[in-house]
């Protein structure tokens, strides 16, 4: 059952992360609908470096869809995996709830951010009792 529930996290990591990665490397090639080129520009509010910074940061998301894919493939290997993940995650949800000046920002949009973060510790400690468990009967 774990192993399900775990694989689906990688495939519905990899797909989105895959289409929203993919999106925003395409924003200057003209290859994408209108209205979503809008929503990235409004997103990134217009301005050149904020729009090159997210474009790097979808490349991360592009790796991580395609990491997460080759892992839902070769589950017996993904345990180093999962926990990497679990701690990026982490640390991700630490930048949005702590600003670069250290103040601490609680919120709708810092708690999004820790979902990821959450559902893989979830699933990684589950996962961890279950193996624990299925080695002692073994």
């Amino acid at each position: 059952m774990f192993r399900t529930i775990t694989r689906s996290l990688y495939a519905l990591v990899g797909a989105a992360f895959l289409l929203g990665g993919s999106a925003v490397l395409l924003l200057g090639t003209g290859l994408l609908p209108e209205p979503l080129k809008d929503a990235i520009l409004a997103i990134g509010e217009d301005n050149t470096n904020t729009l090159h910074l997210m474009q790097e940061y979808a490349s991360l998301l592009v790796l991580v869809a395609l990491l997460s894919f080759w892992f839902l493939r070769h589950y017996e290997h993904s345990r180093a995996f999962h926990w990497a993940m679990t701690a990026f995650w982490g640390i991700i949800a630490l930048i949005h709830w702590f600003d670069p000046r250290g103040h601490f920002h609680a919120g709708l949009g810092e708690a999004v951010t820790s979902v990821l973060f959450l559902l893989f510790l979830v699933i990684g400690l589950l996962r961890w009792k279950n193996e624990a468990v299925r080695a002692t009967r073994g």
